[in-house]
This record gives structure tokens, C-alpha cells and sequence, in this order.
């Protein structure tokens, strides 16, 4: 799990899963939470445009997961995210899921905004 922090990786929405596919990503959503394998093992989240993502889990889930998650994981032929960490996002204050994806949009528009040179 460590690996994953690494390297630095995009932050991405919906639309933007079939040009980085093989790749690893963090994206951001609301867990649809009637859509949760009753194994555990995957699990929706929407995203951008509502779009449902679903989230692939190599283990299955030991909590209960709700509201809002950023996940970071690489993503195949199909879209789907495979997992390989998530955390679950304790808020007061609900997620704008609109202006947050607008946001990750633009620094993809304009990439010199936002560097991960160190």
C-alpha cells in the first residue's frame, strides 16, 4: 500500500477513466450505498454527471462505508477502479461533487496550475 504514495498520480473524474486505463488514480465520489456486493468485495460510487463507478475491492470491506470516499487504485478495460487504498471522508459539511470535478477538470485544462514537481 505504501507504493501508492510513491509516485505522484492524477486526480480524476468519471469522464477521464478511458485515458488512463493501466494507470494509477485518486478519485473522489458518494458511495451509493444500496450498491454494496453483499460479500463486500465491490462497491458503486458516484461520481461526476452521477456517473456509477464500481470500486473493486482484493479484500472485502471490514466497515461500513457511507458518504463521501477518495479512492486510489488503477483502472482497467471495463472502468472500473481496482483498489488499492480508500478512505472514508467524515464530514459536517456535504461534498459539492460538481465544483469539486470542475475543479480536478481545470487542472487538467491547465496543468501549470497545479504541479507535483518537488
Amino acid at each position: 500500500m505504501d507504493d501508492v504514495y510513491m509516485e505522484p498520480r492524477p486526480r480524476i473524474v468519471a469522464s477521464m477513466m478511458k485515458q488512463n486505463v493501466g494507470k494509477c488514480v485518486t478519485m473522489m465520489g458518494i458511495v451509493a450505498p444500496e450498491k454494496i456486493s453483499t460479500d463486500g468485495s465491490s462497491f458503486q460510487m458516484l461520481t461526476d454527471s452521477d456517473k456509477e463507478i464500481t470500486v473493486l475491492l482484493s479484500s472485502g470491506l471490514n466497515e461500513l462505508l457511507d458518504g463521501i470516499v477518495e479512492v486510489t487504485g488503477t483502472v482497467d478495460q471495463q472502468e472500473n477502479l481496482h483498489c488499492v487504498v480508500y478512505r472514508q471522508l467524515n464530514s459536517s459539511e456535504s461534498l459539492d461533487i460538481e465544483a469539486y470535478n470542475a475543479a480536478i477538470k481545470m487542472t487538467h485544462k491547465f496543468p501549470n496550475l497545479c504541479s507535483y514537481a518537488q
